[in-house]
């Protein structure tokens, strides 16, 4: 029996894998219908987490650390919703 990786992995209040969700994010970032903006501000997500300049030095005490986590999780959170009021106009167009 084989185990899918990151299987145990949820994310707090969620039932879904976190690999799950880090997939989900990956497919909507490369989907054609999804807009520009959405792109772009999960591009700048990824762009953040990876590059060594940080509002807050990673080296302070894990404060470094916690404010990618919050700065990648903002940018994330906007996304998603720019994305889901987009699925929502294109659902109310369809009816």
């Amino acid at each position: 029996m084989k185990r899918e990786p990151f299987s145990g992995w949820k994310k707090p209040g969620a039932s879904t894998p976190l690999g799950t969700t880090i997939t989900s994010y990956a497919r909507l970032l490369f989907h054609p219908d999804t807009p520009w903006a959405v792109k772009g501000i999960l591009g700048l997500a990824i762009i953040y987490l990876l590059s060594p300049f940080d509002l807050i030095p990673d080296w302070i005490g894990g404060l470094g650390l916690i404010d990618d986590l919050a700065m990648v999780s903002l940018l994330v959170g906007w996304a998603i919703r720019l994305a889901t009021r987009r699925v929502q106009e294109q659902s109310k167009e369809q009816k």
